[in-house]
């Protein structure tokens, strides 16, 4: 008996020993446990989690445990979510969790002490392109009934991003139900997100655009910036299974109220789990939509393809419904109407004359309002109908002047009118042409070897003709107008491809270029300078086309506007054609002339004329068809003179040359040693002979001193009499 007391005791021992140590190491378990259910270790060990941790390591919030935002401050919440991450812990090692995860983010955790505590109180902010944002009224006061919260914005769960700002839900808020066909009026308007941008914009190139301008005229943003909104932010039925099965649920699809109540603001579901996407940004360049368009007219069906299949397709980004038909109606009784069945391609004709293209012969030449993204609706505001008429047939909204003079003003006031007008005289001018040559052609037998190349160019210029007439030229006036130019040109080709003179019209000047003026520059009180400078000549530019008939394309870009296309030989093309004579040299050559004839200014010498000046004038010396030169102008003077003539010639040429050589290289020599002397009585007066030595040399040199020897030699002297009295001035 005494020997088994000792042994209950020592067995006690152990016992207790191995209870305390399996505590020990429960409480090291349970302590294990309770800290990794607060370590991002536990969230990645589920391979379904593992791409969102990913995009928490590159956040903003990765110096942040995740319990920090996921478990709401306070101990008692803390206890119950710690129970809450043990249950993951054995639905883990269970594996029996869910392969869709779910967690919430209380408004709570963000704006706890030393994180987003401050974040209501600073007022608006710069976010995303300078968009304007203000924390205070969205957390504050109701949204569209409903209540916010922090996570309504940045997105709890999204693929690649953690408690980032998802647009689209900012998109869905203010566009949903706001944008019709014709008008889109965003919760609170454009100017709560957007500041009037400042300075001008290049739209495209030569072609700039100030919106501080047209804001102060009070003109609505979606006048051109109406398809800028894609999607209509639905919430299918279909996406209340991806969280519940429940019949019972599903029947409360129908109570919005309840929905929103639930989900977002006891369960701070985000906006993009149950609505579609709606996107929000300007459609492509204006560049991209008509290559586009230039396939879609040739190949509608794989174009159309295109538009379904492509998210990023100009279309589906905004832009404008090119040629499309009306949508089909909804479906009724199991079948669904399909419009574009008898509804074909409407307003193609009016579309490509609005983007400017598909024409024969003409480059592209946008409408300048679609080059600043003008829409139809900014033009098209009359309603054609009224009352039950519209309630039965439908409505269609016809163009006014007032929609141009809101944008524009007053001073444009008539300019739809005038250029209706001058369209239509320009058009029926072209097509009395056309009809005229359409009978020369049926007339002239099929055989003729050009009678192939003839009917083409006439078909050409009838397609040019039809589109102006058909795609109503006033939707891009200047691209209806080249139209008209180039199907005169095919005409007057065709004509002359018959061997038959061509057809003249009254309005000849008008469509061959001079429409700039008619059509823009009059009624906008566009004030052309009477002279500009082009290379090294003053050109007379109002007279070219006054006294000279010359149209405004000849020199200028009929796509660019005001881009300059003249070069030289454009120039020389016209001035130097057969038939000039003396009086279209004088245009370009005043100086010359003056100079030749002997009645150029020059202080201190008693001009004369050359000895030519009374017997022959510039064409009587210069062939202006041919490339100027000195062999040019000695085949001239052989029409009248001997070969012997050419002696004295070339000693006038040779007298002038060192003539304007030897006074040249005085003035050098006086320039270098005026350098040398900053000071000196006599400074001045050298300067003022030298100056007035370089006025005569460069007088003779323009003019050319071969035009008058004998005054050019007078000149010189006096120049070189001037420099060699400045050297001597400044060498003593």
């Amino acid at each position: 008996m005494a020997e088994q007391r000792p042994t209950r005791r020592w067995l006690g021992r152990i016992s207790l020993i191995t209870a305390a140590i399996a505590l020990g190491i429960g409480a090291v378990a349970l302590g294990g446990l309770y800290k990794l259910s607060a370590s991002p270790l536990l969230c990645n060990s589920c391979h379904i989690m593992k791409p969102y941790v990913q995009a928490w390591k590159t956040s903003k919030h990765n110096n942040v445990p995740c319990v920090s935002c996921h478990y709401p401050p306070g101990f008692r919440d803390t206890i119950w979510v710690k129970y809450q991450a043990l249950a993951q812990v054995a639905k883990w090692a269970t594996q029996t969790y869910s392969s869709k995860p779910f967690a919430e983010v209380e408004d709570a955790s963000c704006l706890r002490s030393g994180c987003h505590d401050t974040r209501l109180l600073d007022g608006k902010v710069a976010f995303k392109r300078g968009i304007i944002f203000d924390h205070g009224p969205h957390l504050k006061e109701k949204r569209r009934g409903r209540q916010l919260r922090c996570t309504s914005c940045h997105s709890q769960i999204v693929v690649g991003t953690h408690i980032e700002v998802t647009t689209s839900t900012c998109f869905l808020c203010h566009f949903k139900g706001k944008k019709s066909p014709r008008e889109f009026h965003p919760l609170g308007g454009c100017p709560v997100c957007h500041s009037t941008p400042k300075g001008d914009i290049e739209v495209i190139a030569g072609i700039t655009f100030n919106h501080e301008w047209v804001v102060k005229r009070k003109v609505a943003c979606e006048k051109c910036h109406l398809n800028v909104v894609e999607g209509d932010g639905g919430a299918p039925r279909e996406r209340c299974y991806t969280c519940h099965n429940e019949p019972e649920k599903l029947q409360k699809y129908a109570d919005t109220p309840f929905i929103h109540d639930f989900h977002v603001a006891r369960h701070n579901i985000e906006c993009g789990r149950c609505h579609s996407e709606i996107k929000h940004e300007l459609p492509p360049p204006i560049g991209f939509t008509v290559s586009w368009f230039l396939q879609w007219l040739t190949e509608p069906s794989s174009a159309e393809a295109e538009v379904q299949s492509s998210p990023t397709h100009p279309r589906r980004l905004g832009q404008p419904p090119i040629g499309r038909a009306p949508e089909p109606h909804p479906k009724k009784e199991g079948r669904q109407l399909d419009c574009k069945a008898c509804h074909q391609g409407l307003h193609r004709g009016v579309l490509q004359m609005y983007l400017g293209m598909n024409g024969k012969g003409t480059p592209i030449i946008p409408s300048h309002m679609l080059q600043v993204r003008v829409e139809c609706v900014a033009c098209h505001v009359e309603p054609k109908r009224k009352g039950i008429e519209a309630a039965i047939i439908g409505q269609t909204f016809r163009p006014s002047e007032s929609a141009c003079l809101e944008c524009h003003g007053e001073k444009y006031k008539g300019m739809l009118d005038d250029w209706t007008k001058t369209m239509k005289v320009m058009l029926d001018a072209v097509k009395g042409k056309l009809t005229v040559v359409e009978q020369a052609l049926a007339a002239t037998e099929s055989s003729h070897p050009r009678f192939a190349m003839a009917k083409k160019l006439g078909r050409d210029a009838r397609y040019n003709v039809e589109l102006v007439e058909f795609g109503k030229g006033v939707h891009n006036v200047f691209f209806a107008a080249d139209l008209l130019k180039v199907a005169n040109g095919y005409l007057d080709e065709s004509m002359a491809a018959i061997g038959k003179p061509p057809v003249k019209i009254k309005e000849e000047t008008l469509v061959l270029g001079g429409y700039c003026a008619v059509l823009c520059h009059k009624k906008a009180g566009v004030v052309q300078s009477e002279e500009v400078e082009f290379g090294s000549e003053t050109v007379p530019h109002v007279k070219h086309v006054t006294d000279f008939g010359v149209t405004c394309t000849a020199c200028h870009s009929a796509e660019r506007h005001q881009a300059v296309t003249a070069t030289r030989s454009t120039c020389l093309g016209c001035h130097h054609s057969k038939g000039n004579d003396n009086e279209r040299c004088l245009a370009c050559h005043k100086l010359q002339n003056e100079f030749f004839t002997g009645t150029v200014e020059v202080e201190g010498v008693e001009a004369s004329g050359s000895t030519h000046a009374e017997l022959t004038d510039c064409v009587g010396c210069h062939n202006v068809q041919v490339k100027h030169s000195r062999q040019a102008v000695v085949k001239q003077c052989l029409e009248c003179h001997d070969d012997t003539y050419l002696r004295p010639l070339e000693e006038w040429t040779n007298e002038v040359k060192r003539g304007l050589r030897d006074v040249n290289d005085l003035l050098r020599k006086g320039d270098a040693r005026l350098r040398k002397i900053r000071n000196g009585s006599k400074v001045s007066e050298a300067r003022r002979l030298l100056d007035e030595a370089k006025d005569d040399v460069e007088l003779v040199a323009k003019a050319g001193g071969i035009h008058n020897p004998e005054l050019a030699k007078a000149i010189l002297a006096k120049a070189k009499k001037a420099a060699e009295q400045a050297v001597s001035m400044v060498s003593r």
